[in-house]
């Protein structure tokens, strides 16, 4: 068991009292801030992922290094989030035109190894999966495309653990991501920390509202919240929240979107 998980099993109180519904801040970032950000993408990729499952784009970027060039973003977070180890975000850059099944976006196994390899090949490195613990996650969009519609329905189910996705119906294989890929589904919790169950009637879904996942697959969520991707506002989420894209009734389901998911930790002792 990696130091990350042991750390989620002794302060998984810590992790639900911090749990809250989802909500949006809007207006959070200036035109001209989420200009800087965008320009960053392109700017200062190590290299380029693209994978075919998602029908998605990212620009591999250090959110450590991130953080350090754009101090203000820091600040900015930290005024309105509340305190944060400052050295342990993940997180990506995206461009896509495709729906996203249902997930969270936490460290992957595959981030914790490379992790802890750095850190044997590099004395002066500094673990950042070692001592955290998951808080708050953030995605927003940085370019949508004209008359662009794009939805997030974020979950009442909560999953504490590593960055995970979901099919029990054995839709795609996922062999291009580092998500741990559930067929069973367990280990949910709503907003108070309370088990829920791993399956009911699929309330909400509908095959045009969630043309990425089946009524089979859907069954187990139910929607806490949906919220419309709009350029500066910035959608905040327990890490551990499962959440999917979604497409309402008579919205356009033709569009290009470009933005960013930041997870936010919390420092723990060993």
């Amino acid at each position: 068991m990696t130091q990350y998980i042991n750390n989620c099993k002794k302060y998984r109180q810590d992790i639900i009292d911090r749990f809250e519904p989802a909500y949006v801040m809007e207006k959070f970032f200036s035109d001209n801030e989420v200009q800087i950000l965008m320009d960053y993408q392109f700017q200062n990729a190590k290299r380029v992922k693209a994978r075919s499952s998602s029908c998605n784009i990212q620009s591999v970027v250090s959110m450590q290094r991130m953080f350090r060039d754009n101090p203000w973003l820091t600040d900015k977070f930290t005024e309105a989030l509340g305190e944060f180890d400052d050295n342990s975000q993940t997180g990506n850059y995206y461009i896509t035109i495709q729906h996203h099944d249902a997930h969270v976006d936490l460290i992957s196994e595959e981030e914790y190894i490379n992790d802890q390899t750095q850190c044997l090949e590099d004395p002066t490195y500094k673990s950042v999966t070692d001592t955290v613990i998951p808080w708050k996650s953030v995605v927003f969009p940085l370019f949508l495309s004209y008359e662009a519609e794009c939805y997030t329905t974020y979950m009442h189910q909560r999953r504490i653990g590593y960055a995970a996705t979901f099919d029990r119906e054995s839709l795609t294989d996922q062999a291009d991501s580092s998500y741990k890929l559930f067929r069973e589904y367990d280990g949910f919790l709503d907003v108070n920390g309370n088990p829920l169950p791993s399956t009911n009637d699929s309330p909400g879904w509908t095959e045009e509202k969630y043309p990425l996942i089946s009524k089979e697959n859907f069954s187990g969520f139910s929607e806490e919240a949906i919220f419309k991707q709009v350029t500066g506002d910035v959608m905040v989420f327990d890490a551990c929240q499962v959440h999917a894209s979604c497409q309402p009734a008579g919205t356009s389901t033709h569009w290009m979107k470009n933005g960013m998911n930041i997870q936010f930790y919390k420092t723990v002792d060993k």
